[in-house]
């Protein structure tokens, strides 16, 4: 997996800015600086979020989640390197195809990706969504399948063992009632809000700087962490 080079921090403010005018589930997207990464299996997407966005976050992935059964909150925490071991040790295969052996059946098919999902998602039904992704994701069958839909389970399970990074579950247990859940790590969406946090600290030095000294965010910005961070201590 090759994640290119990181955005500047100047990059990184225009980015988030160009993203903020655009759908949600695009965002995290336009911090990989790549015009595929919409069309790239959905799991590897994921481990160049992680790659990208680790830095901005301490190196760690946390969520809150909320109890199922009582008003406690969840908390859950993992390390970004541990995260990213899950990823494929080598590139998929061309556009992410694999075949399967299904009763009789070899079945041809490609790994989801985020445009695949975010199509899924304008369905506005689970079950929907799932059928709508085996049918843009199997692309033969020999010989050819009565009933696509009934091999959906082993489908899900086989895009699971090549992409593990495609859908992220934990299981937790409430330390209040002891309910146990499943949660889905949305890592996408952690990205996105790992570089918001960081775009607004970086702006509120911005701010503190050039009242005091009249640079212009670009001037500041190009000082460097280092610099910026000494400047800061002599700023009241």
């Amino acid at each position: 997996m090759s994640t290119g080079p990181l955005l500047t921090e100047v990059e990184l403010v225009s980015t988030w800015d160009r993203a903020l005018g655009q759908p949600e589930s695009r965002r995290p997207l336009l911090l990989l600086g790549r015009d595929d990464a919409d069309r790239l299996p959905v799991g590897e997407v994921a481990a160049l979020l992680l790659a990208t966005a680790r830095g901005w976050a301490g190196g760690r992935v946390e969520a809150v989640l909320d109890c199922p059964a009582c008003p406690e909150r969840l908390e859950v925490a993992f390390a970004v390197a541990d995260l990213l071991t899950a990823a494929p040790g080598r590139p998929h295969e061309a556009e992410g195809t694999f075949t399967l052996d299904w009763r009789g059946h070899r079945l041809t098919l490609r790994l989801p990706t985020p445009a695949d999902l975010a199509e899924a998602a304008r369905t506005g039904d689970a079950v929907a969504a799932e059928r709508l992704l085996l049918r843009v994701c199997l692309l033969a069958a020999d010989p050819p399948l009565d009933d696509p839909f009934a091999a959906l389970p082993e489908v899900s399970a086989a895009m699971a063992e090549r992409d593990p990074l495609g859908v992220v579950a934990v299981t937790l247990t409430c330390p209040g009632c002891g309910t146990a859940t499943e949660a889905l790590l949305d890592l996408p969406a952690w990205a996105w809000q790992a570089a918001d946090a960081r775009v607004r600290r970086l702006l509120g030095e911005v701010h503190r700087l050039a009242r005091a000294y009249g640079w212009s965010e670009t001037q500041v910005l190009g000082l460097g962490p280092h610099r910026r961070a000494a400047y800061l201590e002599q700023v009241p």
